[in-house]
């Protein structure tokens, strides 16, 4: 590592324009080497990403940095030319004990670094100490789109301040914050920030803890608010926040084009309610509601949305309570949806018998499904293998997720458009012959008629 760590300090020093990216993800650095590698960046001007996840980065460290990330921006906008222009827009820091302290040395180098357009700071016990200095630098900013804060021990305390950051704000466009201690209150100020904003295209709010009355705090604002993804799982919003989310994607003005729903204890009450709601949405293409409590009549719901929803694209039903007479209502709807390209299916309860029903639904009647996963259901290992073998050679898709996919990460790849051109040469030959069949039939000579009397 030190021989390698030199090299790399001095090719940063070298300004190597073919050097664009530092990535020291998962490499422990010792405050020395962090040392020689910020005084590295120092007069650099090649660098736009920099990858420093998992380095063991300290607050001490941080601070070394945005002393650097600081002073470079004062001397830029002082006109010193002998200090070349700072071109770092991506900074990655996931995963370092970098701490409240850390956070508030942040607050100055966020501020003033104006070519940074991305920023990661996941899994860095920042706090609300820390989750609040960089909320405040955020107040003015006008260069940093998109921020991710996910497992930071940030509460309803540091999610007030993001929210009357998002009030003033006009430039962030994505906001992570999964994994938290936000609670209801904490997702009423960050929806009542969202009302002010205009910029924020997406909001991750995953793994918190909002229950009903915070996802009736946003969906009592969807409507006026200019969001278009919004990430709520294992929020344990159950059926009522799932019910108060639907009545709000019904209205005219919602935006809204993907929900992330999953974990959230829904059961097939929570989920009619949605899928009427989808009925007359226009603008929803993804709709996730994985890990959840949905079955058949769950399935039943959905199944009528399909028939008649003509915008959606996403649908994930992952670990659920799916069984064979779900399946088969959600091919049923599938076999008359031509807009759905993604179906995750894995982790439910379904066998052979829905495997076979779902495949001869997609050969036979669906040809806009291009991604479908089904791996971990309770299939036989030979009805998953018949499954694989059917849409491999016979199907429109492109990706299927199964237990016989390669073992990294089993995904097996089809040629969903060559078996779709095969499957409308067929249908043409077959249309060919039954038009020759008509004019055979409407032309040809009764056997029981003699020459004469058709000549």
């Amino acid at each position: 590592m030190g021989s390698s760590h030199s090299r790399t300090v001095k090719d940063i020093k070298k300004n190597d324009a073919g050097k664009s990216e530092l990535d020291y993800s998962n490499t422990t650095l010792t405050e020395t080497q962090v040392v020689k590698l910020v005084d590295a960046m120092r007069t650099n001007s090649t660098l736009t990403k920099v990858n420093l996840t998992n380095t063991n980065l300290s607050d001490v460290g941080t601070r070394y940095l945005c002393n650097m990330l600081s002073e470079r921006a004062l001397r830029n906008s002082s006109g010193i030319s002998e200090m070349p222009h700072n071109h770092l827009a991506v900074l990655v820091l996931d995963t370092n004990p970098i701490g409240p302290d850390g956070g508030k040395f942040l607050l100055g180098a966020l501020d003033k670094c104006y070519s940074l357009e991305t920023v990661k700071l996941n899994n860095c016990a920042l706090g609300d100490v820390g989750a609040i200095s960089i909320a405040r630098s955020l107040l003015n900013n006008d260069h940093i789109v998109t921020l991710e804060l996910g497992s930071n021990l940030i509460s309803d305390r540091g999610a007030r301040e993001f929210g009357e950051m998002l009030r003033r704000n006009n430039r962030l466009e994505g906001l992570s914050l999964w994994k938290n201690n936000i609670l209801a209150s904490g997702a009423a100020f960050l929806a009542q920030g969202l009302l002010e904003n205009r910029s924020l295209q997406w909001l991750g709010l995953g793994g918190n803890g909002i229950g009903p009355d915070g996802a009736l705090a946003f969906a009592s604002r969807l409507a006026n608010i200019h969001l278009r993804w919004l990430a709520l799982g294992g929020n344990n919003i159950q059926d009522q926040g799932a019910m108060v989310l639907a009545s709000a994607l019904k209205d005219d003005g919602c935006d809204v084009q993907s929900i992330g729903l999953g974990g959230n204890e829904i059961t097939d009450r929570g989920v009619q309610k949605l899928a009427r709601a989808l009925w007359t949405n226009t603008r929803l293409l993804s709709l996730g509601l994985g890990g959840n409590l949905i079955g058949a009549e769950g399935c039943e719901h959905l199944s009528e949305m399909l028939r008649t929803n003509t915008h959606l694209t996403k649908l994930i039903l992952s670990s659920n309570d799916i069984d064979d007479d779900g399946i088969r209502a959600i091919a049923d709807g599938l076999g008359v949806n031509d807009t759905v390209h993604t179906l995750l299916l894995a982790a439910n309860s379904f066998t052979d018998v829905g495997g076979k029903y779902l495949v001869n639904t997609l050969i036979n009647n669906n040809r806009s499904l291009r991604v479908l996963d089904v791996h971990e259901s309770q299939m036989s290992d030979e009805g998953e293998q018949e499954l694989v073998d059917r849409l491999r050679k016979n199907s429109a898709l492109e990706l299927l997720g199964s237990y016989f996919g390669p073992r990294d990460h089993r995904i097996i790849t089809i040629n969903g458009e060559a078996n779709l051109q095969r499957r409308r040469q067929e249908s043409y030959r077959q249309q060919a012959q039954v038009s020759v069949n008509n004019y055979v039939m409407e032309n040809s000579v009764p056997s029981n008629m003699r020459e004469h009397e058709v000549f």
